[in-house]
């Protein structure tokens, strides 16, 4: 596969950090893709990263980072996937609640946050989608009453990930109905244990729990949990969600990458022409889009801020990754269907079928395919929006 290998600063570091993970091997899940199993590896495993100084080397050092660029957080992640790293688990901190801390928070939340993010102490959850706003955001409905000493939540949220498992939330809600939709949003952390709150897991096609309904009943927010100032939520919001797409979006090509190794290793030196075909088309597919990501993190390097081309990056790479998930099942054949295994233990049949599963929904989380499309075409190219019905 390709790899980033852009300055002398780059080589040095991921030199250093070979030597580091000959010393402290990746752990591994068994196969075992359970929520549990997730949650009680990755948390030792990223604390075990944190404390070599291996998680967020592109935050500032004074928080716990190495101040470097997303560049050498891109070797990092390289090199995470050469050692069979399972993913990190609190990427929503990493890659979204800490960047925006770091550049809108009070130095008082920074000091409170910004370590146990790192170390995955405290895991955090994102409140934003609601049953009546997905797409559109600035539709939220859930309320925060302002009072003397904070702010009282009421209402709900939906396909919460970790919600039931998280002990912090960054919750999208309206302080005011009198202004534009967007213009009546603030931004607040969330201690999950308050009272009030109630989290319903859903149930997904892959049999997974990973998604919840989030309630907020009269929930009390202290007023130093507010990010930024009252009614500046929206600004916020999109900082947050251009992080995502971009940073958040490239950590989740280590999965990706996961896939790759096993379809270019001994599956591919057993499959039909045809099939290496289909392999090669895929593989190519995803350089493409990695190089694309390679691209814009260099743009941020150089100190360009991240900005809607990460739409490109999140629709390539969702829409690539299902791909590659599909060729996965259709190499196993029936086998995928019946958990059965080819070639005895060497290609979990199980873990393949529910690695497709889960992809189904990429395409759908942190904005649709379309919703991705329109806004490439409307920021990113500059087209005319088109209004249908008229």
């Amino acid at each position: 596969m390709i790899r980033l290998d852009v300055s002398e600063r780059a080589r040095e570091l991921r030199a250093e950090f070979r030597g580091w993970l000959t010393k402290h091997p990746a752990p591994s899940t068994g196969g075992d893709p359970s929520l549990d199993t997730f949650m009680r590896v990755g948390k030792s495993w990223q604390s075990e990263l944190a404390s070599g100084g291996w998680v967020g080397v592109h935050w500032p050092k004074e928080f716990g980072g190495r101040g470097l660029s997303l560049v050498e957080e891109a070797v990092v992640q390289e090199e995470l996937v050469r050692a069979g790293s399972p993913q990190l688990l609190g990427l929503f901190g990493l890659t979204m609640v800490g960047p925006v801390l770091i550049s809108h928070g009070t130095e008082e939340q920074k000091h409170r946050f910004l370590s146990n993010i790192l170390s995955a102490k405290e895991i955090w959850c994102q409140g934003f989608s609601e049953p009546g706003a997905g797409s559109d955001l600035a539709a939220v409905s859930t309320r925060a009453q302002i009072t003397d000493d904070g702010f009282l939540v009421s209402g709900q949220k939906i396909w919460t990930s970790f919600a039931h498992v998280a002990d912090w939330c960054f919750v999208l809600c309206r302080t005011s109905g009198e202004e534009q939709k967007h213009k009546g949003l603030s931004y607040l952390l969330v201690d999950m244990k308050s009272k009030g709150i109630t989290t319903r897991p859903l149930t997904q096609i892959s049999g997974d729990r990973e998604f919840n309904e989030v309630f907020f009943d009269n929930v009390f927010v202290p007023k130093d949990r507010l990010v930024g100032a009252v009614g500046d939520g929206w600004r916020i919001a999109i900082s947050t969600l251009m992080y995502e797409r971009v940073v958040l979006t490239f950590a989740r090509q280590l999965q990706s990458e996961v896939l790759l190794r096993s379809l270019l290793g001994e599956r591919s030196k057993a499959a039909s022409v045809t099939q290496r075909m289909e392999i090669a088309r895929e593989t190519a597919k995803a350089c493409a889009v990695r190089a694309l990501s390679y691209e814009h993190l260099a743009d941020y390097a150089a100190g360009k801020k991240p900005g809607p081309e990460g739409s490109l990056d999140k629709l390539f790479w969702s829409e690539s990754f299902q791909a590659l998930c599909k060729l996965a099942v259709k190499l196993q054949g029936t086998a995928a269907a019946t958990s059965e295994n080819v070639d005895g233990d060497t290609y979990p049949a199980a873990l393949d079928l529910h690695r497709y599963l889960y992809s189904r929904g990429r395409t759908i989380a942190a904005g649709t395919s379309e919703i991705q499309r329109s806004i490439i075409a409307e920021r990113v190219l500059g087209l005319p929006r088109l209004l249908f019905g008229r």
